[in-house]
């Protein structure tokens, strides 16, 4: 049986939150952050210790968005977990997956000690799956210690802490590192993770996980979905997680992250999957139309909207890329419409752009 890797550990209402898009909330003024990073420090000689240190700096967060069904609006409701790194001027800059704030309207953010923040976006990125939002407290919130997760030993002692279900928030559980350097695809990117036995379930996505020194060596956000299979737990690496946080932080946006400017969707043609151009985005060179199907990417086939992330993750922006695409039309039939493409291709040399700049 082939293995599902679900990036949905956060709840919405009665179902998982699967998809990867940009966030519906606004996002604020970046910020110049204060975050702390891991010095010589004591290893701790039991889970208690660890726990009591790093406790207050994970938090719960609930979502609301809303949704059109049969042109009938609903609230949804879904929860996550957030660790606070930082600290601006006015406000506390909290670390989360994008899928736990994936499309929401409003964002509260609830500390072990009860109080609720109503959050704000400070920017997001679904390629990374990490988004930092901000409170504004009066009270002094404890920030959790970025930890080197280059340096962590297969075998060595993490803790997760999280809101599982929604409702359990502040829950630890305890395991092994069983493996780093992990590349697996979540939905629709390639992602490089580390792998836990810890126990994580819907809700524990954007919670942290530490080392035995209180330290922060990754944030929580996938598990497998596969039955029957259990201890298969990921997070992504804190060296790769504080890289996001700290570009999304100053800028809004991941540096170095290239873009077409394209909207894509997967489709299938005659048995064989296609990936074809859904919406052209501002700034998409004048050479593509809608409904051309992308085949190469750098000489690269793509019949996957996985493939064509995977091929842009391997340009830079400001890179010239070779692009070669067969002109789509749109057929109206019988039964609905249908999208064809011609049988000769051509190839556009295009310049990759910074994405989200």
């Amino acid at each position: 049986m082939k293995n599902r890797y679900k990036i949905g550990s956060a709840v919405c209402a009665a179902m998982f939150v699967l998809a990867l898009a940009a966030c519906a909330a606004t996002p604020s003024e970046t910020h110049t952050a204060i975050s702390y990073l891991a010095a010589e420090s004591e290893v701790y000689s039991t889970t208690a210790e660890v726990v009591k240190e790093v406790e207050d700096t994970v938090v719960e967060i609930s979502t609301e968005s809303v949704t059109t069904n049969f042109g009938m609006q609903y609230i949804v409701s879904g929860a996550g977990s957030g660790v606070i790194v930082g600290r601006s001027e006015e406000n506390y800059l909290i670390v989360t997956n994008n899928h736990v704030i994936d499309g929401a309207s409003e964002i509260t953010v609830r500390t072990r000690a009860g109080e609720e923040y109503t959050a704000s976006l400070v920017a997001t990125d679904d390629s990374a799956d990490i988004a930092v939002v901000s409170v504004s407290s009066s009270t002094p919130l404890k920030l959790a210690v970025w930890g080197d997760s280059d340096a962590l030993q297969i075998g060595e002692t993490v803790i997760a802490i999280g809101n599982p279900l929604g409702n359990l928030g502040g829950t630890v559980t305890q395991g092994i590192l069983s493996a780093s350097g992990r590349t697996i695809a979540i939905e629709n990117y390639s992602m490089t993770l580390l792998q836990t036995d810890a126990a994580i379930n819907p809700g524990n996505s954007g919670g942290g996980l530490f080392n035995m020194r209180g330290q922060l060596i990754g944030v929580v956000n996938a598990k497998t979905s596969s039955e029957g299979i259990e201890g298969l737990c990921f997070a992504i690496p804190a060296n790769a997680a504080r890289s996001a946080y700290e570009s999304l932080c100053e800028y809004g946006y991941l540096v170095g992250r290239a873009t077409l400017c394209l909207g894509v969707a997967q489709g299938t043609v005659a048995g064989s999957s296609v990936v074809y151009i859904s919406s052209l985005g501002e700034g998409a060179d004048s050479n593509f139309r809608l409904y051309d199907r992308i085949c190469k990417i750098g000489g690269e086939d793509i019949s996957s909207v996985l493939a064509f992330n995977n091929a842009l993750a391997k340009c830079a922006p400001g890179e010239k890329v070779e692009v070669e695409v067969c002109r789509g039309s749109v057929m109206q039939g019988l039964f609905g419409s249908s999208i064809t493409f011609e049988s000769k291709s051509t190839v556009f040399t295009v310049t990759a752009a910074q994405y989200g700049a």
